[in-house]
């Protein structure tokens, strides 16, 4: 159980991770920002809709837990749109080693608030893996904008609610499935709005295009699945470590996809933060079994 639970975060770390690689692999092809949100939440729907009608007590379980639900959705919405307005404003690699800061605001809410028992040794293994993160992400040093740090933060602080307020939905035995439905149809509905208000969405485009979004879309909706299933399985902080895995693949995205170049201290800590999650992998595994 643990075990599959520690891949399914893998899997979402690397999908997640090459969703941005991907997109920008779209936006260079004359994709625009706009379709590029729009059509991952329409997918993202319409690929657990048939899902709807197996689901046991679905409208019981949104009317008990409606706050919780409704805060996971929002969490999702600061996300999306912080990060996208960050990228605008300030350096990627900047932004995106804000927004990984959200692994540990869920350690300090395991810690503080679930009173949840972390090994010194795990602790350790965090923040070994985002110095590491720190390296393979090699920041811009100009000046940045304060707005976009701001937006950065933001966009981190969205994950780590996600994170942790779809652990305590899961302690309910919600199914993610029935997370996952609620969390991508509010947020199709809301940008939906947002994109026709104040955005010139145009939804028709051309094959080619439509293709190069659909495949960050897809795995979008693969690695919130994934996400969603790990966390009732290893934890919500186990989960956010094994998600800082996300940069780091799309590092190695960017230079393959893209061909943008790594250099050697990028190699490194690419190497330091996936040792460290196999590290972080076996320790919890051997705990695992010695108090089962």
């Amino acid at each position: 159980m643990y075990f599959f639970g520690v891949l399914l975060a893998l899997a979402a770390g690397i999908f997640f991770g090459i969703i941005g690689p991907m997109t920008k692999f779209a936006y260079n092809a004359g994709a625009t920002v706009e379709q590029a949100i729009f059509f991952r939440f329409i997918i993202a729907s319409l690929i657990v809709l048939p899902l709807l009608p197996f689901q046991k007590n679905l409208i019981k379980n949104y009317y008990n837990n409606f706050k919780n639900f409704i805060i996971i959705s929002i969490g999702s919405i600061l996300l999306t749109s912080g990060l996208l307005i960050s990228f605008t404003l300030i350096d990627v690699s900047l932004a995106v080693l804000i927004f990984c800061l959200y692994p540990i605001y869920v350690l300090l809410f395991s810690i503080f608030f679930d009173k949840e028992k972390i090994k010194l040794v795990i602790k350790l293994l965090f923040l070994t893996t985002f110095i590491g993160l720190i390296f393979v992400l090699g920041p811009s040093l100009n000046i940045p904008n304060i707005l976009g740090i701001i937006c950065a933060f933001i966009a981190s602080l969205g994950s780590a609610t996600m994170i942790i307020t779809n652990q305590k939905i899961s302690k309910k035995q919600i199914s993610p499935i029935q997370i996952n439905i609620f969390v991508n149809f509010i947020n199709c509905i809301f940008f939906y709005m947002i994109l026709s208000l104040f955005f010139s969405l145009t939804v028709f485009v051309k094959l080619n295009i439509f293709i190069l979004i659909l495949l960050p879309s897809i795995s979008y909706s693969i690695a919130l699945l994934s996400q969603f299933f790990s966390i009732p399985k290893i934890g919500q902080s186990n989960t956010a470590l094994f998600l800082y895995l996300e940069p780091v693949v799309g590092v190695l995205g960017a230079y393959y996809l893209l061909s943008e170049e790594l250099e050697l201290y990028q190699i490194i800590g690419a190497l330091v933060v996936i040792i460290s999650l196999l590290l972080a992998s076996i320790i919890n595994n051997k705990i695992k079994n010695v108090t089962s």
